[in-house]
């Protein structure tokens, strides 16, 4: 099996903390796969009173050893994207083509993205062109033995400045995932996901950062209580207490209920709840 993309390194220990969490939020999602994909999503922040809406459709055409995807996104923001990709020219390989308009600020931005992956290693290079000089964005994963080692870079030719370089390592094993990064030389962090059983799941997230001596510490835990009920919780360093639940009402109609508890001044408030719903049909 190939490699994650850099992007993918640690996202089972992520996916512990941010999955199934909304807060001061009401947010719906509709999905439909038939012919033509079609998102839909919107979200209503309970302090504001905002309201933010999207809209994206995907049209997939596998043709032989050929795989197109055609990709348009919308959002309230009145920012549009068009994307068309296309896999199999070559094994292994992808080639990403999209364009982004916002209306508002009346800008451009055209990427262009490659992809090739193989069993011992997955490249990604990336080129977001908003004049003639591209900023340059390149990643690239190599595995050995259960081990995972990558590095990641984003440098600007307009400018000619080093934007960002990340480096990561990750052993992965059956039920378990150890993930230790270094961005901007700057902070070091590190993960671990455990599986203890096929019902409950276990993630750690650390930080420190050498330029303001913040650190950062936080647990994770997500439980399948049954077939319709999963359970999430979750508290950092602050004490900061999230609580959190997936409910399969129906076959895709999925209701998500999470909050927020300031423990450190739960009298004063500042406690934050949301509400999500997802409908697949």
């Amino acid at each position: 099996m190939a490699p994650p993309s850099y992007s993918d390194l640690g996202k089972a220990a992520r996916d512990v903390f941010n999955n199934g969490y909304v807060f001061d939020v009401l947010k719906l999602d509709l999905k439909t796969n038939q012919n033509v994909e079609i998102k839909a999503g919107g979200t209503q922040h309970f302090t504001s009173g905002a309201v933010n809406a999207n809209l994206e459709t995907k049209y997939v055409i596998n043709k032989n050893k050929y795989l197109f995807n055609f990709v348009e996104k919308w959002n309230t923001n009145d920012v549009m994207t068009t994307e068309a990709s296309v896999s199999g020219l070559l094994p292994g390989v992808k080639v990403i083509a999209d364009g982004t308009f916002d209306r508002k600020k009346q800008t451009k931005t055209v990427k262009v993205k490659a992809e090739y992956k193989n069993d011992y290693i997955s490249v990604n290079l990336d080129n977001e062109f908003k004049a003639l000089k591209p900023i340059i964005n390149a990643s690239a994963v190599v595995a050995y033995n259960g081990w995972l080692g990558g590095f990641n870079v984003k440098y600007n030719t307009d400018s000619q400045t080093l934007q960002s370089n990340n480096l990561a390592l990750s052993y992965v094993a059956k039920q378990f995932v150890f993930t230790t990064a270094v961005n901007d030389n700057t902070v070091f962090g590190g993960s671990v996901f455990q599986k203890l059983s096929d019902q409950l799941d276990l993630g750690l997230q650390v930080s420190w950062s050498s330029e303001s001596n913040d650190s950062s510490l936080a647990i994770g835990t997500q439980y399948q209580l049954n077939n319709d009920v999963k359970l999430r919780a979750k508290i950092n360093n602050k004490s900061q207490l999230c609580l959190g639940s997936g409910i399969k009402v129906k076959d895709g109609v999925t209701l998500t209920l999470a909050s927020l508890f300031e423990c450190r001044q739960f009298n004063q408030g500042g406690h934050k709840f949301g509400i999500g719903l997802e409908l697949a049909l």
